[in-house]
Order: structure tokens, then sequence, then C-alpha cells
């Protein structure tokens, strides 16, 4: 073996060595012990750290040895102070100092909280502390880099302190710097701050020194000495001795520890040693000392090559290392690495021939062999002795030594990364399928807006492909105003660094949509911008349904107004209904009964003229408020116009054209036939005086079934079939803000005089009483379209019976039992009735009215009841009353009726109804209908 030449030397030079060194040790020793019984010195207990090289560590005996421990030997000599050197794990030496067990604690850096238990002396060293990491990374450069990494570094270290200061949280601590490098070795860590020298030192004796690289110093440290807070005296002390030892002395101890670094672990250090002391004995042994330089060139020279042959065996130690010797074609050194990689004995590993290792020797041993110098083959695979095959990378090298003729090859197990590689391949996959597959857009830009990366929805929703889309912008793909917004919200990602949610539009041949854009940015190892990333969500839908609640907001907002308004204009109609009874009544009785002429009966004639022209202003109140009484009819639409077109072309005038376009096979209609009066008079006029000269007024009518679709953006709509009645002009037409008042009452664009306001609000209150609704389309200039959507009714219309021409009626009998709340239009109604002959019996109240009925001795032939009173509507007094006079007819009146009576189930057949306010004329008829029933 090469190894046993080598060490058969070695005991033979080392045993000779070793007595000169004892002699000379006994010589020192025992002066030193005749010198201590001469005195009592003071002794100084100093502890350090013991693995701080070159400052201080354990030699391979375990004795302190380094440039520190001559220090205070010096210090000693020169002050004849005895110094009891301590040197431990540094957390045990800070905690042992501060439980007062040593008096001076050295190789300490000065710190705030050190600060508060320890005086310091002057510092005697200047240390740079850098970040150490494995050269496969890059990028750390300061304290604030090391962030994100597991960092490894000495407990009780000045350096633990200030990490954390910068933010550097996953930190690994150790006992020594060597602990450190081994972990280091043992690919446990990546990443450590140390002090530099012990740092390069390890590095170099593990054979370490090119695998890492060190940043700038992180700081500088200043070595002290120190002792207890307020003990002058020991640091005076301290500062004396060491002002003893010259500059000079100094310099050569550090220059002896730093020039021997390469000799740590050899035999050498004793040589030299041996040789510093026989420098003593010079005078006697001067001719045996040749002899001992002799042995020692020859130990050196042997030395160098084996170190040589080490260096090579070594260099990547965790691997398995083996020597082969080529010409003999066998394995003739391994490491303990390689032993127990591959399960063998060293017996039998020796005992192998080379190839046995390779499960593939057939093809990796011949070409190792037929290289010549370093060999490097990244995948092979070996045999375990228990069959195993693995995967392993081999470095090899052949080099001659001693006329020998060697490949050094260290093979390491790759298994571990080969799995990482595939876990990784997996994830990749793993996250491009999930990009690929996603249901968001997922793209990537570079700093410069060009595409790298787009996902397969991207392309469904843009349209556009893969390859034409890598390598271009925003601006070339999207022209126009899109494109350029892309480009300003990557730019706000990328100048701001920050994540940013971006809301963007695409319009495109189904129109416009909505996107909601989480951008983030992508950054280097310098923490620079390099691009984007995007995530998008198409959120049209969601939009579409936030506009789409805004606008029925907005609807159900001007619905509740016209509701609010309706309510007033019902409540204020039915009151001056009420007084206008009382006043046409009055003017009505004296009309007939007075024997007035002149000035007195016209002026009575105009009381009665103001108080209809005021009952029509009401009912329209009360047709826009929907509280109108009314009597539904089933209606042929046609048939009811072609009723009223002889009037409306009065109203029109001669120069405006007009135009009549029934619908053929109409749908039948259910409502009041006067309402249908009431609309067409009321448009015709607004349309004629829309129409400045001369123009055009068409009415027609038309089936119609309504979709949802239709409903859409229109208030009031409603799906269903319906017929609509048309009036369309080519007048002057409305601006937008003209069509969003139009129904509100009192609001007209007409001349003082010219107008109320009411006309549309009861035009609007009719189509809404009759469950439908209107559209209106006008433009100015173009003329406006008024559109009623009539509720279809299914029963078929029955033409009327031509009326009778209406008699003359002469004066009625028999008694009437008037029921109403307000005594004026009690009073008044009373008086009317008497004067139609008939006997009348009032009542102010529902209760009242119920006694009366009781208590009245004779028949009552008929109720005439208002419909809405405090106690009881009119319809439940009936009801009350007919199980007490059974016989008796009714009559109700009412300027409107509530909701509950006014259902259309309340107007059955054989119900008469009298509209306030009335004449003699209305009441006789309808009193004289009642009766006849």
């Amino acid at each position: 073996m090469v190894l046993g030449k080598l060490k058969t030397l070695s005991r033979r030079t080392f045993l000779t060595i070793s007595v000169v060194i004892t002699i000379c040790c006994y010589t020192i020793f025992a002066g030193l012990v005749l010198a201590q019984t001469n005195s009592s010195p003071r002794t100084l207990r100093v502890v350090m750290d013991n693995n701080y090289p070159p400052y201080v560590f354990q030699a391979a005996d375990g004795s302190i040895q380094g440039i520190l421990v001559d220090q205070w030997q010096l210090f000693g000599e020169k002050t004849g102070t005895r110094v009891e050197i301590n040197a431990m794990n540094w957390g045990d030496a800070l905690k042992k100092m501060q439980d007062g067990q040593f008096d001076v604690i050295d190789t300490i850096f000065k710190t705030e909280e050190r600060t508060g238990w320890l005086d310091y002396t002057a510092p005697y060293a200047r240390l740079e502390v850098p970040a150490f990491f494995n050269s496969e990374i890059s990028g750390i450069t300061n304290a604030y880099d090391l962030r994100g990494f597991a960092v490894a570094a000495k407990t009780g270290d000045a350096a633990v302190s200030i990490l954390r200061s910068h933010g550097v949280g996953n930190l690994i601590l150790f006992n020594s710097y060597e602990e450190i490098i081994r972990a280091a070795k043992d690919h446990k860590v990546n990443v450590f701050v140390i002090d530099k020298p012990p740092a390069m030192y390890f590095l170099y004796k593990f054979g370490m020194i090119e695998q890492y690289k060190a940043s700038s110093p992180i700081y500088v440290g200043e070595f002290h000495r120190a002792v207890k807070k307020g003990d002058a005296f020991t640091l005076q002390e301290i500062e004396k001795g060491f002002a003893k030892i010259s500059q000079a002395e100094l310099i050569e101890i550090e220059k002896k520890w730093y020039g021997s670094r390469l000799w740590s672990g050899f035999p050498v250090g004793y040589i030299l040693g041996g040789a510093g002391l026989l420098l003593f004995l010079l005078a006697g042994l001067s001719l045996w000392n040749r002899s001992l330089q002799k042995a020692v060139d020859t130990r050196t020279k042997a030395l160098e090559t084996s170190e040589e042959r080490y260096r090579h065996l070594f260099n990547a130690e965790s691997d398995a290392i083996v020597v082969i010797d080529l010409d003999k074609v066998q394995n003739v050194e391994a490491n303990d690495a390689a032993i127990d990689l591959y399960g063998y004995s060293h017996e039998e590993f020796f005992a192998l021939q080379p190839a046995e290792l390779f499960a593939d020797a057939e093809e990796t041993f011949p070409q190792i062999l037929s290289n010549n110098g370093h060999i490097s083959i990244p995948l092979s695979y070996h045999r375990k002795k228990d069959g195993t095959i693995f995967p392993v990378e081999i470095t090899a090298r052949i080099f001659e030594l001693e006329n020998q003729k060697l490949l050094l090859a260290a093979m390491r197990d790759i298994s571990d990364r080969l799995k990482s590689e595939e876990n990784l391949r997996k994830n990749r996959r793993f996250l491009s399928d999930l990009i690929e597959n996603s249901g968001a857009l997922i793209f990537v830009k570079n700093r410069d807006g060009y595409y790298t990366l787009i996902n397969r929805k991207w392309e469904e929703v843009t349209g556009l492909q893969r390859e034409n889309v890598i390598g271009r912008t925003d601006e070339e793909l999207f022209p126009g105003d899109i494109g350029k917004q892309f480009r300003r919200n990557d730019l706000d990602v990328i100048e701001s660094g920050t994540v940013q949610e971006k809301e963007e539009i695409l319009d495109g041949e189904n129109g416009r949509r909505y996107f909601l854009s989480v951008k983030f940015p992508l950054k280097n190892d310098d923490d620079l911008v390099t691009g984007i990333c995007g995530m998008t969500t198409e959120i049209t839908e969601r939009k579409q349904a936030e506009e789409d609640r805004e606008r029925l907001s907005e609807q159900l907002a001007q619905a509740y107004r016209m509701e609010s308004i309706g309510r007033l204009a019902g409540g204020i109609a039915h009151d001056f209904n009420n007084m206008l009874g009382v006043i046409l009544g009055h003017t009505e009785l004296v009309l007939h009964t007075s024997q007035l002429s002149g000035p007195h009966l016209n002026s009575i004639k105009e009381i009665e003229k103001a108080a209809r022209r005021s009952s029509d202003l009401t009912r329209q109140l009360l047709a826009f408020a929907r509280k109108q009484t009314v009597v539904p009819k089933v209606l042929d639409l046609n048939e009811t116009v072609n009723g009223v077109l002889t009037i409306l072309q009065r109203i029109i005038g001669e120069d405006i054209e007009f135009v009549w376009q029934p619908g053929e096979s109409l749908w039948t209609i259910k409502m009041d036939p006067t309402q249908i009066d009431q609309i067409l008079t009321n448009l015709c006029a607004n349309a004629r005086d829309a129409i400045e000269s001369v123009g055009k007024i068409t009415i027609d009518t038309r089936n119609i079934s309504v979709d949802a679709a239709f409903c859409k953006d229109k208030v009031g709509c409603r799906e269903g079939d319906f017929v609509v009645l048309s009036i369309t002009d080519n007048g002057c037409g409305m601006h937008e803000d003209v069509k969003t008042m139009l129904f509100e009452p009192f609001y007209t664009t007409k001349e003082l005089g010219k107008g109320t306001g009411l006309g549309l609000a009861m035009i609007y209150g009719i189509v809404q009483q009759n469950n439908g609704f209107i559209t209106v389309d006008s433009k100015p200039g173009l003329g406006t379209s008024f559109k009623l959507y009539l509720p279809r009714y299914d029963v078929p219309h029955v033409p009327s019976s031509v009326e009778e021409e209406r008699k003359e009626l002469s004066l009625g009998s028999g008694t009437i039992l008037l029921v109403e709340d307000e005594p004026a239009n009690l009073e008044i109604a009373c008086l009317m009735l008497k004067n139609l002959g008939y006997n009348v019996v009032t009542a102010s109240s529902p209760a009242e009215a119920i006694q009366l009925a009781r208590q009245y001795q004779e028949e009552i032939d008929l109720l005439m009841t208002d419909v809405i009173m405090p106690e009881m509507n009119g319809w439940d007094l009936a009801q009350e009353l007919k199980a007490i006079q059974p016989d008796m007819k009714q009559l109700f009146t009412s300027g409107y009726t509530s909701t509950t009576v006014a259902q259309p189930s309340f107007f059955i057949e054989n119900v008469h109804f009298i509209q306030k306010p009335f004449n003699m004329h209305e009441l006789s008829v309808k009193v004289h209908e009642a009766m006849q029933k």
C-alpha cells in the first residue's frame, strides 16, 4: 500500500524527535518550577473562544495554541503574572464570564448589550465579517440579500444580533466555527456568516476554498479584552502589561502563526518547536542538530508527496473517492465515504476489480481508461454490495506519483438530485398544465411589453393564436385606445413594483367585454423588475348585473316618486271634488227653483261653468292617481276609436293631415270607454300643438306579444299579449330632459294659460290603472310617437246595441236612505233628491244608517251611499242593510274608490254607480235606473 511506506518512516522519525523534545521540555519545565518556588505571583484567569484559528484553537493533542496564547504567555513573562488560559465553546465562555468565574475574556467584539456588564480595553485587531456562500449561489452582496436564506452563525456571536437587525430570521446556530464549516462541507448549509480569519483557515483545511465565495464585509469587528464592569484595577493591569510587549514582538507572533497554517495537523509543528528549543542548546548540540536537519529534510519531502496525494484524494471529501493503480488495474485507496457508499469492508473493497463497481462497466470503464487527464461523466450507474444499482456522477483525473500511474476518481451518488430534478420536471409540468387549463387568462410580458407567454383561455377570449402573439406588444395586437390602456396599466405595475388590480375592456364581435386583471411584477436576483405576469377574469356578466341593478333602482325610484305624487294628487282631488259637488248642486238648485234674470242669472251660470271646468280638472288628477272610479267594459278598440274620430278631427283642425289605420283581427280589451276618449283627446291636442303649421297625425292599432328582451330598459313593462294604440306626429319632438319629466303632473312646456300639465299625467294614470304601460319615442325635429300597451282580454266583444234616446224624466217617487259622511254633500244631495220628488231619510255615518233602517217603519226603496266612509265602506254597509231591508235597491257614489272597493269584482252586474260631482239630470237618471232594477 502507498500509505504503508509512509507510516513506517514516520514512526521512526517521530520516535527520535519525541526523545529530543522530551529532554528540552523537561529542562525548561524544571527551570519554571524553580522560578515559581521563589515567589507567589498573582493569577489572572483568562477565558477565550477555543475555535478561532489562527488566534486560538486546539492542537491535535488537545492543547490550546495560537496567536493569543503566545501573547498572553509573553504578557505573563513581562509582568510576572501567572496567566491561567481557558478556551471553550464561545457561548459557555460568555456565560461563565458573566457568572464571575473568570477575570478576563478575550476574542470579544464590543456590542451594546455586552457594554452593560463589561469594560473593554482598546481594540487590538480589526476583523472583517463577510457572508460566505456556495459558488453556485449568486446575488449576495450585503446583509439584506441574506433574507430568505437559511444562514449559519455561531451561538453568542455578535453576527447573530446584527443579522436579525437586518431582517434575517432563518438562522441556524452552531457552537463553533469549525462545526459550521463541517456542516457546509456536508451540504447541510450553503450560507454562513463568520469572521474571515477562521473561515479562511477552515475552508483551506477542509479543501473547500474553491467552493465558496465571500461578500463584502457585513460589518467589521474589533477584538477587545474585557473585564467585569467596574473592575478598573484589572483593566489597568492588562493595558499596562500588554503595553510592555513591543510591536516587533507582536508581529513576530502573528508571522509565526499566519505562516504555519499549511502545516496544521502535521508533525512539522513539533519539529519546528523542537528546533526552536534546540536554539538554546546550540553550543552543545551543533553536530547533532545538523544530523537532525537532514532527517527533517527527508521527512519534509515525504510529507509533501503525501500532501499532494491527499489533496487530490480528499478534494471532494464528501464524495466517494477511489485511487486506482492503472498499471495493475486495482483499487489502492478509498475514503470512508466510498466504503459506506458501496457497503463493502475495506478488505472486500480492495479485493475488487474497479470494473466490478460499475453496473455499466463495459460502457463506462473503457471510457475512463481511454482518456488521459481529467474525465467527467455526468451520469453512470454503479452497483452496491447488496446489488442495488444507483446513479453516480464521476469526476476522475489521471496523474503520476513516484513512477506510478494513478487514477483518482470521485463518485457522487446523485439519486436525490435525479429525484429532485424529476420532481422539478413534474412540478413544471403541473404548473404548465395549471396555467394552460386555467379558467383565467394568464399571460407574461417582458419589461418592454412583448408577450412571452399566454395560455389557452387567453387565445379563446381574444381570438388570437399563440404564434401570432408571442413577441408582439398590446399596441400591435389591439390598435387604438385599448392597446394603449393595457400598456399604461402594465407600466403602473412596473414603476410601482407592486401588485395591482386593473379593470380592462375588450371590444369584439360580441360587443364590449369587461375583465378584472391582477398584475404583479417579475423580479430578478437584484430585485429589478424584468416584466409582469397577469391573471385576468371576465366580469362582463357582473358588470351587466351591476348596470341592471342600477337601472332597476332608478326605475324603482321613479315609480315610487310617481306613486307618491299620485297619492298626493288623488287626496287633493277627492277633497276638492266634494266641495265642487256642493257648489254645483247649489248653483243648479238656484237655476231650477229661482226666477233669476239679467246679470244675476249670468253670474250663476258662470259659477256653474267654472265649477264644471274645475270638476274636469279633478277628474284628470284622479285618473293620474289611478283612483278614479271606472266602469270597465269589454271593448273592440277599433270600434271605440271610430266613435270619436269626428271629435278628434275638430280638435286637430283642417290644416293637419289626420290618418286612421285600424289593425286587423284586433284582440279585445277591457277598459272604461270614456278613458279611451280622454287619452285620444289629450294626445291629439298635444300632437296638434307640436306641429307649427302643416303636418300629419297618425292613429293606428295592432296586436303584439311582449317578451323579456323587449321589456329591458322600459319602465313598467311586463311580458304578455297587448293591443297597441299609437298616436304619432311629425312635429317638433322632445329633448331627453323633457322626456324624463313627461308624465309628472303640473309639468308643461306650453305657454302660461295654455296647459295645466295634467294631460299626460292623467294618461299615465289611466294606463297604469288598466295594467298597461307606455313607451315614448321622440327626437328633436323628427316628431313624437306615443304607444299605449293595453292588456289583451280573452272574453269576446259583443257589440253594444243602440241605446234608446234619453227621454225627459218625470219626477220620481219613493223613499231613499241617503248616507254621506260629509255634511255639505249630505245636505245638497238631500235637496236635489227632494226636488226630484223623492222622500229622503239622511244618515251621516254607517252606524246611524243601520239604526235608522231598523227603526224605520216603512219600506225603504233605495240606498244611496258614499263608498268611502270612516267606519265602514259603502259596499259593506249595503250588505248589512240588505239583511234589514231585503228589497232595498242600491246606488253608490264617490269621488274615487279605495283599493278594496275599486277591485273589478265590485262592479258586477246590476250595481249602479254615480261619479261625484253630479248634476240633477245625471242624478235623476241614475236613481231612476237603480229603482227600476
